[in-house]
């Protein structure tokens, strides 16, 4: 009996971190879902609905130091509104506010501005903390 019990008790610490790894993907989404209809994610970015993004300039593809995701967008929102969303937002998610970037894991986000000619365009990426 005692050889079932040890046998048990080590299947469950085998599969624990795979279970904390599931719902860390897995929470925050379910979170977000709940708390509001204008939030969509791409790739594990999220998006206000007020953005348009523009799938020619956008990416994502697995490097061997991690994954990098690009989106590029568009919005007629005022700038301090869309960086209000994800001051609030990315928190939320498990990514610590650190200079001008995010932090979680051994992953980055980002959120640049720039002007062109129609306006601001975003870009919004999550790459590895070791690419600059």
């Amino acid at each position: 009996m005692a050889f079932l019990k040890l046998k048990i008790v080590s299947a469950i610490r085998k599969s624990l971190p795979l279970f904390a790894l599931l719902i860390s993907f897995i929470l925050p989404k379910m979170v977000y879902s709940q708390q509001s209809n204008t939030i969509s994610f791409i790739d594990d970015i999220p998006v206000m609905e007020t953005m348009n993004v523009e799938p020619e300039f956008s990416f994502s593809f697995d490097s061997p130091s991690g994954r990098i995701i690009i989106l590029f967008a568009t919005s007629d929102e005022k700038e301090e509104s869309i960086v209000r969303f994800y001051d609030e937002i990315m928190p939320q998610l498990g990514w610590m506010m650190t200079d001008s970037e995010y932090l979680r894991g051994s992953e980055k986000f980002e959120l640049l501005s720039s002007n062109n000619q129609n306006g601001i365009i975003w870009r919004l990426s999550i790459t590895p903390k070791s690419i600059d």
